[in-house]
């Protein structure tokens, strides 16, 4: 093994000996072609010298230009990253943008207002997040004894999100915001709560244990709109010390690099151990042998959460409600691009519905040879151009002119093949007669007219753009998918329509 060793190395050695003696080389070889052409220059008239040094110039920029043109983010990157930032302006000219569309922006709106009168009420809002019953409500019972909070030992007592005023010990009106576990209620209230979270200006996440990777995931998620986290370890009192400091010891692991970050805005994520107070049940053996279970209080301590929590206030008020704020409106963005997907792909069903009805129609009342294919050719184009105006994508004509040209002989291909499909669906209606032919005929316009459209709303939806191959590519699959399905499909509207 060390023999086999040895000699790679002297291989390598000797790899680099001949390495250095091309590159010393090249180096001498080009060295001298470089001062035998300038001798030449300089034997030349002002005119070819200066001449030929301005092309040489000119190959040296051009070659440089297309060299940064290549490594240079393309304009249309440069502008995706200037839309990543999230403002205030963007979002409500986005929600003015939405609602002109005829989108129902009234919920995302309703945002905007809390977050106004929250700013207005001038409370710092501070969120209790994490599993059920991890002692959320008992927290707010010890900061809070008079308050009428519900604890129960079997947990899960939280169901609904309930509001807390405290006042801390520098005098800081806060809103203690009590949410329901993670996974309340088989989860419906997740949502809720992840989003009541992101509107509070500092977040606590209330664990008993080492995170699990779902709760390591839920702090790194609420870690990224940028607000002063705490994270709680309550029971601590089930802990050894010891036991406590390899607990932090692996918190600062997990948290490591986001730390780094995080300290760049000095920002801090801290862990505090505490006990939240609350009952516990035990089961109490009597001397005759019976076992009873037995509630009991449990002794609290959460001073180090409250100091933990009023050293980020006295440390960040000045930017508290700004990244309040700035979350907020990342929460309305999301929302909206996740409404407006969901609102696109609506009309965008009802666009191309609509635009295949009316090329059954022309196909049925066409009257003579290649009078279909320019009412079609008309349908296809404002079917495009409605689908580029509903996803805000400008649209040339030569780009829907190349979009067709890509998919005319995929058309041709397969108009046979439709034809044979239509016919066979023809087979559940009796007494067609000899119209089946234009019958077909109308169907597999149809049934092209739907994939087309399919194609493009598709296309424009994951790319931002019209993009002619891969569009016509999407439309080679669409057409061929559940083909007999389809057909009986618009075989039944082209018989609906003939009867009309």
């Amino acid at each position: 093994m060390k023999k086999t060793a040895y000699k790679f190395r002297r291989l390598l050695a000797i790899g680099m000996v001949v390495a250095t003696f091309l590159l010393l080389l090249f180096i001498f070889f080009a060295a001298q072609s470089v001062f035998e052409i300038w001798e030449q220059l300089q034997g030349l008239s002002d005119v070819f010298f200066y001449g030929y040094l301005t092309i040489i110039a000119a190959v040296l920029f051009s070659s440089g230009w297309v060299i940064v043109k290549l490594l240079r983010p393309s304009k249309d990157k440069e502008d995706a990253l200037k839309e990543e930032k999230v403002t205030q302006d963007t979002v409500i000219k986005e929600l003015e943008h939405a609602e002109k569309t005829g989108m129902d922006t009234s919920e995302l709106q309703r945002e905007i207002e809390v977050l106004k009168e929250r700013k207005e009420s001038g409370s710092i809002y501070v969120s209790i997040f994490g599993n059920v019953s991890t002692g959320k409500s008992s927290i707010i019972k010890t900061l809070l004894p008079n308050a009428d909070v519900l604890t129960d030992v079997r947990g899960g007592s939280t169901q609904e999100i309930k509001e807390y005023t405290w006042t801390s010990r520098s005098g800081d009106h806060l809103i203690l915001t009590d949410l329901p576990g993670r996974s309340e209620a088989e989860g419906y209230l997740d949502e809720v709560v992840h989003d009541e979270a992101v509107r509070s200006q500092v977040v606590i996440y209330v664990t008993d244990s080492d995170l699990t990777r779902s709760q390591f995931n839920d702090i790194l998620t609420l870690r990224s709109y940028g607000k002063p986290m705490i994270v709680a370890l309550n029971k601590s009192d089930r802990f050894s010390d010891e036991e406590q400091k390899l607990l932090k010891e692996r918190f600062e692991q997990q948290f490591k690099k986001e730390e780094q970050e995080a300290q760049k805005s000095k920002r801090n994520l801290q862990l505090v151990f505490i006990k939240s107070g609350g009952t516990e049940e035990i089961i109490r053996i009597y001397p005759d042998g019976r076992e009873v279970p037995v509630l009991r209080p449990r002794q609290a301590d959460v001073a180090a959460l409250a100091n933990a929590l009023q050293e980020e206030i006295d440390a960040q008020s000045s930017v508290l409600e700004t990244l309040r704020d700035a979350s907020v409106f990342v929460l309305v963005k999301q929302k909206l691009d996740h409404e407006k997907v969901e609102f696109r792909q609506q009309k965008a069903e009802g666009i191309i519905r609509s635009s295949t009805r009316k090329a059954v129609l022309g196909a049925l009342a066409s009257v003579s040879p290649g009078t279909d294919l320019i009412i079609q050719g008309v349908l296809g184009t404002q079917m495009v151009k409605q689908l580029c105006d509903l996803y805000d994508v400008p649209i040339r004509k030569l780009d829907i002119d190349k979009f067709f040209d890509f998919s005319q002989g995929q058309v041709k291909k397969s108009v046979p093949i439709l034809l044979a499909v239509a016919g066979n669906g023809m087979k559940a209606f009796p007494g067609v007669g000899t119209v089946t032919g234009g019958l077909t005929h109308a169907v597999a316009y149809g049934m092209i007219f739907d994939a087309l459209g399919k194609a493009v709303a598709k296309t424009l939806e994951e790319r931002g753009q019209l993009r002619a191959a891969p569009a016509a590519i999407t439309f080679k699959e669409m057409l061929s998918e559940n083909l007999e399905t389809r057909a009986k499909l618009f075989t039944k509207l082209v018989f609906d329509n003939r009867k009309k």
